[in-house]
């Protein structure tokens, strides 16, 4: 069936409807005295021109394809959209709408992550009581049962002091080159003291006693009351934050070896430098491990990851070979076999050995441990996970651990939530900085590990590891306040009945 045509009394057309972006634009039809034009939008500029229309080979108007992207009006609507779903995902703070920054968030109501409060606070009770039974046999015989216990209270008051107020301070405040330089200097200094320092003074004011065949301590006062710090301790959660800002300012180049890379290298290799000459070979394997773990979540190429890895092996083959005396390679080693020599290198790892068999599935109680009463050295520090595998049994220590999981679970999650690139990347340093050194503790304790002298976070007694960790957790928290909503995938729509379309 075909259609009349009138070309005498022809009815004028109908003005046609073009959908925009946001809105819908309505085109007059051409007059039929006039030639057939058509209005387009120039690119790139927001006025309007007009096209004429072209003739095909049978005399009917065609119509050219738009300047912009080819499609006809009837198709321009359902364009391909541009490419910024990638863009939305990994430029996370372009797409949000951006916040004043206050130093502190008082009265802004905003909530913060419950988990990482709670796990914090139950793991710091729980290691101020096995501080308090592991060291009072030891401490009871130089005359106070209590000061070790005393030192660690002071110190988890500080700590909790620092979490309040960092968990109250915006995050972001410390994304400035000037804080994060500052620190990292600050760190360089402290550890050049503890190394030099012996060689220019040997006593009060400030001085770093030579314990355990290490120097790692500064200690500022008089040789009766001082203040003892640990800037190994510190170095790692500066390292994270300088880690943190720098791949922040360099997240499109961080395949560029020498211009991003390079330099995260020369910081940490000072870092490592002066913390394994302490000597301090366990933190510095964690300091190293955080790095790579860092460098792994900013898209670093894999084979970098992997040389550094190669690297790292060699350097502690070199150093326990020829630098180190011949008493540490052999305690390094004597893992494998601590029988070999029972009374020397393979004491402390034996005795580690009887307490958590002495433990059993539910302890002997609270304060009942035998290995405390100088059997097991180091029972209220690098040792403790023993001493409460000993009271605690396999279910006390099993729930502490999920604990320690349910907090790294946690600050993964923060991580994943955060507000921009550098709450992510430094959220995730932290976690990766607590679940390694859980890690390497609970492996050295169970001898899977060489015997090292890595903390147990909240757990191991020290003033300055217990504040350094509870303060970190405080800026966890301040990062958790800020949740990212485009990080949440959108819910697929609805399916309304079938579709009516063949």
């Amino acid at each position: 069936m075909t259609q009349r045509r009138n070309n005498g009394n022809r009815r004028p057309q109908e003005p046609r409807l073009r959908s925009g972006i946001g809105q819908t634009e309505r085109i007059a039809a051409p007059k039929r005295d006039e030639p057939a034009t058509r209005q387009t939008q120039s690119q790139g500029r927001g006025r309007r021109t007009t096209a004429p229309l072209s003739k095909s080979e049978n005399g009917a108007s065609r119509r050219p394809p738009l300047p912009d992207q080819g499609f006809s009006p009837r198709t321009r609507a359902h364009a391909p959209a541009p490419r910024l779903r990638q863009e939305r995902l990994s430029r996370v703070e372009e797409t949000t709408p951006k916040q004043k920054v206050h130093l502190f968030v008082f009265g802004q109501g905003l909530s913060f992550d419950y988990g990482v409060l709670v796990c914090t606070v139950v793991l710091t009770i729980i290691g101020l009581l096995m501080v308090l039974s592991a060291s009072s046999y030891s401490e009871g015989i130089s005359g106070d049962s209590l000061g070790e216990f005393k030192q660690q209270v002071f110190g988890a008051i500080l700590g909790f002091a620092g979490l309040l107020v960092v968990m109250n301070l915006d995050y972001r405040i410390l994304k400035q080159r000037w804080i994060v330089m500052t620190g990292v200097v600050v760190t360089i200094g402290l550890l050049a003291a503890v190394m030099f320092l012996p060689y220019v003074v040997s006593g009060p004011p400030i001085w770093s006693p030579y314990v355990n065949s290490a120097h790692r301590w500064l200690r500022i006062g008089t040789t009766t009351s001082y203040l003892s710090i640990q800037p190994s301790e510190i170095a790692k959660i500066t390292m994270v934050l300088y880690l943190a800002w720098f791949m922040d300012l360099k997240h499109d180049k961080m395949r560029d070896l020498v211009h991003t890379v390079f330099p995260m290298l020369c910081v940490a290799g000072i870092y490592a430098a002066l913390v394994v000459f302490q000597p301090n070979l366990s933190t510095t394997g964690a300091i190293l491990m955080v790095v790579l773990v860092m460098f792994y979540l900013g898209g670093v190429k894999w084979w970098v990851n992997c040389s550094l890895i190669v690297l790292g092996l060699a350097a502690i083959t070199v150093l326990l070979l020829f630098v180190y005396d011949e008493t540490r390679l052999v305690r390094f080693i004597s893992f494998q076999d601590p029988w070999a020599d029972p009374q020397n290198t393979g004491w402390q790892l034996i005795q580690s050995y009887f307490a958590l068999a002495n433990g059993g599935w539910f302890g002997t109680g609270i304060g009942m441990s035998r290995q405390k009463h100088l059997f097991l050295p180091y029972s209220s520090s690098d040792f403790i996970f023993a001493i409460v595998g000993e009271e605690l049994g396999f279910v006390g220590g099993t729930l502490i651990l999920i604990g320690f999981f349910l907090l790294v679970f946690f600050g993964i999650r923060v991580a994943m939530n955060a507000y921009d690139r550098f709450g992510c990347y430094l959220a995730a340093g932290i976690t990766a900085m607590l679940g390694i050194q859980v890690i390497i503790n609970i492996l050295v304790v169970t001898g899977w590990m060489p015997t090292t002298g890595l903390p147990l976070p909240f757990f191991t007694a020290g003033g300055t590891t217990l504040m350094i960790f509870l303060s970190s957790m405080g800026l966890l928290l301040s990062v958790s306040r800020r949740q990212n909503p485009l990080v949440k995938k959108p819910k697929p729509p609805k399916k309304r009945g079938k579709s009516l379309r063949a």
